[in-house]
């Protein structure tokens, strides 16, 4: 033994571990310490250090140990290239009697190193020998034998037959070494798979079955030791364990979950036969009923993989699927499931974990239920007991926790969908207890008081109500669809269910307050049920709706007949029902329309429907009620004109036919009773709905008679004057009054408006220009005019046609007027222009630009505090301030769905000349003082509108000529942006109030958003890889990127910006994107690949080597896979920049990686190599320590996502995915 450098290893880590050491001898002991991993005689040292009985003092044992493993790990996986095999054969030698020594007083972390190393070896070496020669049947000679650990096998039985430490190390050996093979994306165990696989499945599989299924292989032979098996030996030992020992006894917690978890490894490859001779279901099913809930959600997840698993022959499928469907086989899995009990307020996180693992479980086996499966992948529906596989699904449905009920929901959306399941008896006999659980969950949860169960397992399920609020978005939508669904497949049932439903509760003291309160709260009991009962009845004539498009039976007539009768029944009965709730009211209205799709031929009924909307629209205001309530009932007058002109919508035709009366009712409405102009305009766009959908006569004239005088007030002198410039503009919106009363009131620039009262003289001028703000610019009716009017049509309609020959003379003169009024806007927002104004206008100004809104999960103060304070500042100046404030951006947001409503009228924007810088200029010429909501906005509405209606022939003409413009404003704003927010974040020293704080949490929020919309955005120009539905235009806007150098490099640049942005969702989506267009941009121009390679690859490596990104880091390194294996193959300048960009990363590493990666043919194999060199990168001269360890705990977690997850692609709109969920997406190549 070298003495000497061991002694020197030894005291370097004294020093190291010694609390009184200097930094400075700390320092040079560390260095010296890494100095000698590079040692040539390293491995042997590392040997003579692992071993228990080392020279150390007693307590640093385990620290000299674990370096010692750490030396062997690092020759094994670092310096490999480096040995030849003597040596090879002496670290494996070396390796092999560190694990006999292995002690019961090991450490854990101990244990599971030497496994690791152990791993690492054998993934290099073993069975070696088998592709030595080409010649199959050549004797196998001593020295290959040796070199490709031909003994490994019998070295782990040894092991196994050694002390009970010595079994336990075999076992996590084998587990380590299968979860690299078979679960992980190795590079090296893919380099070389065939091998690895046949040897696994050699020497876990007993001889007898060998022989039987497999050709005699003489190097299969020579490496298998037992004929036994692995396999067998392992359940074997369990049994033994579990029938000989209380699951509370040393043995069973030590060596079953071990067990378990080895077995977890094999089970999806082991021959079916092997598992059906070591009943090992029946084993499994055993420890279900073990008191110990570890030892319980191994067997249960060991479950899943043999439920799940595929089976080639029919017997193997009914042995192990089929024994579970039997009527013995689910009465103990429902059993199981029903002492799965969880208390919200006393939770035990181990069962409820064990609860959701079991659903998932249950809700794998309905795959089985489909009847197009072939047979032998299918279980029989006469054989099986699939009534009480419904029924235990069922139960688990009633389940209080959401999440739970999450797990299931989609399976039965997905059974009831298909007729060829749902129409079958079992299925039939739950549709009406399904319907009645899933009705009573379409609940507002957000309301629900705290206290509520199902409330508590979310409180519990989710860290913020921004998850929860994504999660229900869903979980709702899930809920409605099985309550449509339902009641189209039993449509008669359907609705007696839903009568005796609205009796029971509309019958209760609760229901009995719907009717008689009229001041309920959003929050009350009443409002929550009562609001639930209202979308059970939409859902529900939504279900019979669709039951008319899907039924065709001989009997369709009669069954109509019965249901309009059950129909138009409950119809008059709502229509009847005196609710004294506005909140409620609004709902009823709202409920009402939804019957007019059954009953639109059914006339009284429906005119009474449309009578009951137009009175509700002028729903008094009583006098002296509170600024709450006259919202309320302002927001009930503005829902009926929405559903006024639903209803057109759907029955033109029928109400063409009083169309002259219905004019004469608006008249009267309009010149009688006090409306506002919000409220005439969808008065008059309702009969400008039923003239454009119908076949009225005389089109023209009535289409003019409502459009003309409102289009005509963009040519008045004084809106024409009011554009002219921001002078102007500002006067016309009433500032120069304003002005001239706050100069009364002596304000100064350092006025706090919320301290100055408003007096009678204030109050008297918001009055007056209240009633002028209303008409200042015609922008909402001219929007809601073109958009109700065109809304859905196909453009291949002769009511479109005409509609467009209609609009196109009498739009294109005001687009002008339009962006005037935006650049106007966007100019009033710049502190710039305000250079020559008063100081008091300043500070109003100033005021005007504040945006203040509540968002939930953002803002910390409640949202009736929120309220609350603007309540209050409508008693003061700061109401005009306000008041400017929301007049300015309400017109700006209607300018921008005005603009997205233009676009739809195909060309007739489109090819106006020079409109497209014309259109920027106005959106964002003057932007400095443009918010990062108003930016949102109008991406969405306007921008994004631009790129998804654009004509395929006007790409290149108007969007070659716009997207240069917006990609680099985006890229600008982006940046500015978020390097604020950097530097903002840094300077928060953690006592800022909460004021403050939640200032910058929404800015952040907002800025968040921006980013996503700018994403969404991208991905209407350029779709992401495996996009399902592709538009001709994207198809175009594809093409123009990756062809116009223009257009592609301020794309680019932004992608790049992006992707390295703290946003995980935006940064992989934007992978996505940039996926897309790689194969057909990289190797066409040496200056794309240039900036590809220095400066893309650059913000790539940056992005995988940052934890940050953990959870983007798999498809960020597949981006830079490609885009390194496709520049490689022209130069090696891609090469070189690794070198450089990566740390700790040298030459030799390089040549490793390359050699590797020319070896691996699949995009994933290549990709993990390349995760390795950025590990090695990462953890430097550590790489393989305890950091690498912990890295694979968390790839094994995600490897087991992938199992259950399909490949996903955009994460946006996917409400699961938020704060640290993106591993449930990345899906199998």
């Amino acid at each position: 033994m070298d003495t000497d450098g061991v002694n020197r290893v030894l005291r370097a880590l004294e020093v190291v571990y010694e609390p009184r050491s200097s930094s400075e001898v700390r320092r040079e002991a560390q260095a010296f310490l890494e100095d000698v991993k590079h040692s040539e005689n390293s491995p042997y040292w590392g040997y003579q250090l692992a071993l228990p009985n080392s020279n150390s003092p007693a307590t640093n044992n385990e620290v000299v140990r674990h370096y010692g493993l750490s030396l062997l790990q690092h020759a094994v996986i670092q310096n490999f290239h480096t040995l030849d095999g003597p040596k090879i054969a002496a670290v494996r030698e070396w390796i092999v009697a560190l694990a006999g020594k292995a002690q019961p007083s090991d450490l854990h972390f101990l244990r599971e190193k030497l496994a690791f190393v152990w791993m690492a070896l054998a993934k290099r070496i073993w069975g070696a020998f088998s592709v030595c020669g080409d010649a199959p049947d050549a004797p196998l000679l001593a020295a290959d034998l040796a070199g490709g650990w031909a003994s490994m096998d019998a070295d782990l039985w040894a092991l196994w037959n050694g002390t009970r430490a010595c079994r336990e190390l075999s076992l996590v050996v084998l587990s380590t070494l299968f979860e690299d093979i078979y679960l992980l994306d190795d590079p090296h165990a893919a380099k070389r798979n065939a091998v690895l696989n046949q040897l696994s499945v050699a020497i876990v599989t007993p001889a007898d079955v060998l022989e039987q299924l497999y050709e005699a292989s003489a190097a299969l032979d020579t490496c298998k030791s037992s004929r036994e098996g692995w396999f067998v030996a392992w359940t074997t030992f369990l049994t033994e364990l579990l029938s000989e020992n209380d699951a509370s006894s040393p043995a069973v917690q030590t060596f079953v979950p071990k067990l378990l978890g080895a077995l977890k490894t094999c089970l999806h490859w082991v021959q079916p036969v092997v598992l059906r001779l070591q009943n090992v279901m029946t084993t499994l099913v055993g420890i279900l009923a073990v008191p110990h809930t570890r030892l319980k959600t191994l067997a249960v997840d060991c479950l899943q993989i043999l439920f799940t698993r595929s089976y080639a022959s029919a017997d193997d499928f009914d042995y192990f699927v089929g024994r579970i469907f039997s009527f013995e086989g689910m009465a103990k899995l429902a059993d199981f499931h029903r002492s799965l009990v969880v208390d919200p307020d006393n939770l035990c996180e181990q069962t409820y974990t064990l609860l959701k693992k079991t659903v998932e479980m249950i809700v794998a086996l309905s795959e089985y239920l489909k009847v197009l499966l072939p047979a032998k992948a299918r279980v029989d529906w006469d054989k099986a007991d699939v009534h009480g596989y419904l029924q235990l699904v069922l139960a688990t449905t009633a389940h209080p926790s959401p999440i739970v009920l999450g797990l299931l929901l989609q399976m039965w959306v997905t059974m009831l969908r298909y007729d060829e399941l749902s129409a079958r008896a079992p299925v039939c006999d739950v549709l009406m207890d399904l319907l009645q659980v899933a009705a009573d969950r379409t609940l507002d949860y957000a309301q629900l008081p705290a206290q509520h169960v199902s409330r508590r397992f979310l409180d519990i399920d989710f860290d913020s109500s921004l998850e929860a609020a994504s999660f229900l978005a869903n979980y709702r939508k899930y809920n409605e669809d099985i309550v449509r669904i339902t009641v189209c497949k039993k449509p008669e049932e359907g609705m007696q269910w839903l009568d005796k439903r609205l009796q029971a509760f509309f019958g209760s003291a609760v229901g009995a307050q719907c009717i008689t309160d009229a001041y309920l709260d959003e929050k009350s009991e009443a409002h929550i049920y009562g609001t639930a009962q209202f979308t059970a009845i939409e859902n529900s004539i939504r279900g019979v709706s669709r039951w008319r498009i899907w039924y065709s039976g001989s009997d369709l007539d009669a069954r109509n007949v019965r249901l309009n009768t059950l129909v138009e029944d409950l119809g008059e009965r709502l229509l009847a029902m005196q609710l004294a709730s506005p909140l409620l009211i609004r709902k009823q209205v709202q409920t009402m329309v939804q019957f007019a799709p059954l009953l639109k031929d059914v006339s009284p009924l429906m005119f009474k429907v449309l009578e009951k909307i137009l009175t509700t629209a002028i729903f008094e205001y009583p006098e002296n009620i509170s600024d709450e309530r006259r919202e309320v009932i302002r927001d009930l007058r503005t829902s009926c004109g929405t559903e006024l002109n639903r209803l057109a919508y759907i029955m033109p035709e029928l109400l063409r036919n009083i169309f002259g009366d219905l004019e004469n009712v608006v008249a009267g409405i309009l010149a009688f009773k006090k409306v506002s102009s919000h409220e005439i305009v969808a008065f008059k766009s309702f009969l400008l709905v039923i003239l454009s959908r119908s076949s009225i006569s005389d089109k023209d004239t009535l289409f003019a008679k409502i459009v003309d005088p409102e289009l005509a007030a963009w040519a008045l002198p004084d809106t024409e004057k009011g554009l002219a410039d921001l002078h102007w503009f500002m006067e016309r919106i009433g500032i120069v009054e304003i002005t001239q009363y706050f100069q009364k009131r002596n304000v100064t620039a350092d006025t706090n408006l919320l301290d100055a009262k408003m007096d009678d003289e204030g109050r008297q001028l918001k009055s007056r220009l209240k009633d002028r703000w209303v008409l200042v610019f015609p922008i909402r009716a001219t929007r809601i005019f073109i958009q109700y009017s065109i809304e859905k049509l196909d453009h291949a309609s002769a009511e479109y046609r005409n509609l467009l020959r209609m609009w196109r003379p009498r739009v294109r003169p005001i687009v002008p007027h339009i962006l005037q009024l935006l650049k106007q806007i966007q100019a009033y927002h710049n502190p710039d222009n305000w250079a020559d104004l008063p100081v008091a206008v300043v500070a109003f100004l100033r005021y005007s630009r504040m945006e203040r809104f509540w968002q939930q999960g953002v803002s910390i103060q409640s949202k009736e505090t929120f309220i609350e304070e603007s309540v209050r500042a409508t008693l003061t100046l700061r109401e005009f301030a306000d008041s400017v404030g929301h007049l300015i951006r309400y017109t700006r947001e209607y300018a921008y769905l005005t603009i997205g409503s233009l676009l739809q009228l195909e060309d007739t924007l489109y090819d106006m000349p020079g409109i497209a810088s014309q259109l920027w200029a106005a959106l964002a010429g003057d932007a400095r003082g443009v918010t990062l909501h108003s930016w949102k906005h109008m991406i969405n509405s306007c921008l994004r509108s631009v790129v998804k209606n654009c004509p395929v022939k006007y790409v290149d003409f108007f969007l070659g000529e716009l997207l240069p413009k917006a990609l680099m404003g985006f890229d600008q704003l982006l940046g500015e942006r978020w390097e604020t927010m950097y530097v903002t974040g840094l300077q928060l020293v953690g006592n800022e109030d909460d004021s403050t704080l939640s200032e910058e949490m929404m800015e952040e929020h907002m800025l968040r958003q921006l980013t996503a919309t700018a994403v969404r955005f991208l991905m209407d120009v350029v779709p992401q890889v495996n996009a399902k539905a592709v538009s001709d235009t994207q198809l175009a806007c594809k093409r123009l990127v990756c062809t116009n150098k223009d257009v592609m490099a301020p794309f680019l640049q932004i992608c790049c910006r992006i992707i390295a942005l703290k946003d995980t969702k935006c940064s992989f989506n934007t992978l996505l994107v940039v996926r897309s267009i790689l194969p057909a941009i990289v190797s066409k121009d040496d200056e794309v690949d240039k900036y590809l390679c220095c400066t893309f690859m650059d913000t790539l490596v940056g992005v995988v080597t940052d934890d940050y990104f953990a959870e983007t880091h798999l498809e960020t390194a597949t981006v830079l896979t490609m885009l390194y294996c496709s520049l490689r193959a022209k130069n090696d300048l891609p090469a070189q920049f690794l070198l450089g960009r990566l740390p700790n990363v040298t030459p030799q590493h390089m040549a490793n990686f390359e050699t590797l990666l020319a070896r691996l043919r699949s995009l994933k194999h290549q990709r993990a190599a390349l995760m390795e060199l950025v590990r090695l990168s990462k953890t430097g001269a550590d790489f393989g320590g305890d950091d690498e360890l912990k890295m694979r705990k968390k790839r094994l977690e995600e490897a087991a996502v992938l199992k259950k997850k399909p490949l996903a692609g955009d994460i946006l709109n996917d409400p699961f995915t938020e704060n640290g969920a993106l591993e449930t997406i990345f899906g199998p190549e």
